[in-house]
C-alpha cells in the first residue's frame, strides 16, 4: 500500500483517501488514458492544464508532484486499483548488474503467480484493466519506432505510412518492385538479422478499403458521436480536477497566512520563511486561477453536427465508393481520406495463407480483419492437408471430380489460387495418390484385337516416343480412336510385320485402318 493512493485503516482494511480530490485525479489518470491511448499524451495534457499528481512521501503523507511519464506508468500499471491483490508480477534473470545483484524483469498478467480480485476498492474494474494494460504494452512495443506517418505520396499502396509490423513492432515501408508489397525490414537494417515480413500490399489494400467505405455511415455517425461525448466527458473531468487544484491551493494559501500570522514578528527568522512560504502559496494560486480562467475563455463550444451536416454526412458516405473509383480523385486523395478515420494498421501473418489485419480508427476503435493470399501449392494451405485427405476419401468413393470440387467448396476449402475448389485441383491430387476412378482411368487397359502405343512399342523393342514422333510427322497414318481416345493398332501378324518393316527401313510409310472401319 505504500507505493499507492490507498490507504489501510487500524483493523487492516483497505480504503480509498478520503481526500476527494485525490480520488478523482486518479481516476482522471486511467479515464484520460482510454480516451489518449498514450503515457506521453497523458502527461502533456496534464502539463497543459497545470495538474499535479498525488504521491506518498516517505511518511505517508500525500504531496502533489509535477507528472513524469514514471509516476503515470506507476499508477497505470497497478493491479491494487482495479481491485486486486497481485504476487509475482517480476522475477529474476539470469544477467546480474556489475555490482553482483540479480536483474529482475516484469512477467506478463498471464504468468502472475497469485491473482486475488475484488479485494481493495477499485477506480475501474478488472476488464478496462486489462484494456489499459494491452494499450501499455502496443505503446511499448512501438516506442523506437518512427511515430510519423509521412506525407501522402503518388504510389499505388494506400496504406503507405500508417502500415505497422504485428510480429516485431516496427513500421513498415512499402516496397514495389515486381509488386506492390509491405516489407519489414527494420531488424534486416539495424541488426542485420532476417525479414520479418513480405506481405501483398493489393489484397491487404482492397480489404482495408472496403471496411473504410462500409464505416462511412449511420454507424459512423452515431460512433464519432460517442467520441465526442467521451472526449467532451474527459475535457469536463479536467476542469473539475483544475477547480479541486484551485480549491486545494487557496486553502494552503490561507493556512500558509494563518501560520504567519502567528508567529511572533521580533522572532524574524522564523517569521521570514513563513512569509516566504505564504508568498509562494500566493503565487501558485494565483497561477492556478490565471490559467482556469483562461482555459475556461478558451473553451469551445461542444462538437455538434446539425440536421443539415449530418444529412450531408450521411450522403457522401452513400456516394463515397463512387467517388473513389474517379479516375479524377488522385492516389493522394485517397490515402488522405484513409487517414481521416484509420490511426494505423497493424499486419500479421499467422499462416501462409493467412493475414491478420488490425485496423484502428480515429479515437480507438478496433476493427480485426483478415485476407488469404495466394500460395504457390495447395499443400502450402492450412488445410491443404484436410483437403488433399477428403479428396481421397470421396474419390475412393467413385464420386466425380466435379462433384468432389463442389462438396469441398461447400466445405471452406479453396485452391492455392482460387477462391473455390477446381475439379482440375482434384484431379491432380487424385492422380498423384494413384487414385484413378474416371472413365479414362478405369477403362480396360486391354482392348482385345487392338495393340496401344505402349504394346507396340514393346512388340518392336523400342521406345514409346519413336512411336509417336512417327505418329506425329506422319510416317504412321493413324487417326484417334474417338471412343477411347488413344492411337489403336490392329492386333494381327500383317500389322506387327507391317511395322517392323517400317522399323528396318524397307517401309517409309504406314496407313492403319481406324477401329470403326473393322
Amino acid at each position: 500500500m505504500a507505493y499507492t493512493i490507498l490507504e489501510r485503516d487500524t483493523n487492516g482494511i483497505v480504503h480509498k483517501d478520503p481526500n476527494q480530490e485525490v480520488q478523482d485525479r486518479v481516476s482522471l489518470i486511467f479515464t484520460t488514458f482510454l480516451d489518449l491511448g498514450s503515457v506521453g499524451k497523458v502527461m502533456r495534457r496534464f502539463r497543459d492544464h497545470a495538474l499535479t499528481l498525488p504521491r506518498r512521501d516517505r511518511f505517508g503523507d500525500v504531496v502533489w508532484r509535477a507528472p513524469t511519464a514514471g509516476m503515470l506508468m506507476a499508477i497505470l500499471k497497478n493491479p491494487a486499483y482495479a481491485g486486486a491483490f497481485v504476487y509475482g508480477r517480476t522475477r529474476s534473470c539470469h544477467s546480474t548488474y556489475p555490482n553482483g545483484k540479480l536483474r529482475t524483469e516484469r512477467c506478463p498478467m498471464s504468468e502472475w503467480k497469485i491473482v486475488v480480485k475484488d479485494r481493495y476498492p477499485v477506480y475501474l474494474d478488472w476488464e478496462r484493466f486489462e484494456q489499459v494494460q494491452a494499450m501499455l504494452r502496443d505503446n511499448h512495443a512501438e516506442y523506437q519506432r518512427n511515430q510519423t506517418r509521412g506525407v501522402p505520396r503518388e504510389g499505388a499502396a494506400v496504406l503507405q505510412g500508417i502500415v505497422w509490423c504485428g510480429q516485431c513492432g516496427h513500421k513498415m515501408a512499402v516496397q514495389y518492385k515486381n509488386a506492390n508489397s509491405y516489407v519489414c525490414n527494420y531488424l534486416l537494417r539495424s541488426q542485420g538479422g532476417s525479414l520479418c515480413q513480405h506481405l501483398p500490399a493489393d489484397l491487404i489494400d482492397v480489404r482495408v478499403v472496403e471496411a473504410f467505405l462500409a464505416a462511412i455511415g449511420p454507424a459512423e455517425l452515431e460512433a464519432w458521436t460517442r467520441a465526442r461525448d467521451a472526449r467532451q466527458q474527459t475535457r469536463d473531468a479536467a476542469t473539475r480536477a483544475e477547480a479541486q487544484q484551485v480549491e486545494r491551493l487557496r486553502y494552503q494559501a490561507l493556512l500558509a497566512e494563518r501560520q504567519y500570522n502567528r508567529v511572533d514578528p521580533d522572532n524574524r527568522l522564523i517569521a521570514a520563511e513563513l512569509e516566504r512560504r505564504w508568498e509562494t502559496a500566493l503565487r501558485e494560486l494565483r497561477q492556478a486561477e490565471d490559467a482556469l480562467a483562461r482555459r475556461q475563455a478558451e473553451a469551445c463550444k461542444p462538437e455538434a453536427l446539425g440536421a443539415e451536416e449530418q444529412n450531408d454526412f450521411l450522403a457522401l458516405g452513400a456516394r463515397l465508393p463512387e467517388i473513389w473509383q474517379r479516375p479524377g480523385v488522385s492516389r493522394e486523395n485517397k490515402k488522405a481520406l484513409l487517414r481521416c478515420l484509420i490511426d494505423k494498421v497493424i499486419l500479421h501473418r499467422v499462416t501462409r495463407d493467412r493475414i491478420a489485419i488490425r485496423v484502428v480508427w480515429r479515437g480507438g476503435e478496433i476493427s480485426q480483419l483478415a485476407v488469404e493470399p495466394r500460395v504457390h501449392a495447395a499443400r502450402a494451405l492450412t488445410r491443404g492437408a484436410e483437403m488433399e485427405a477428403r479428396v481421397l476419401e470421396l474419390a475412393r468413393q467413385g464420386i466425380d471430380d466435379v462433384t468432389i470440387a463442389g462438396i469441398l467448396t461447400q466445405e471452406g476449402h479453396h485452391s492455392a489460387r482460387c477462391s473455390h475448389v477446381p475439379a482440375r485441383t482434384v484431379q491432380l491430387i487424385r492422380q498423384r495418390h494413384r487414385v484413378l476412378h474416371d472413365a479414362r482411368s478405369i477403362r480396360e487397359r486391354h482392348i482385345v484385337g487392338w495393340l496401344t502405343i505402349a504394346r507396340v512399342a514393346q512388340c518392336l523393342q523400342v521406345s514409346t516416343s519413336w512411336v509417336k514422333r512417327r505418329i506425329h510427322t506422319g510416317v504412321i497414318n493413324v487417326q484417334r480412336d474417338p471412343h477411347d481416345k488413344r492411337f489403336l493398332f490392329p492386333d494381327t501378324a500383317e500389322s506387327i510385320a507391317a511395322l517392323q518393316e517400317l522399323k528396318s527401313g524397307v517401309r517409309d510409310h504406314l496407313v492403319i485402318a481406324p477401329r470403326a472401319n473393322r
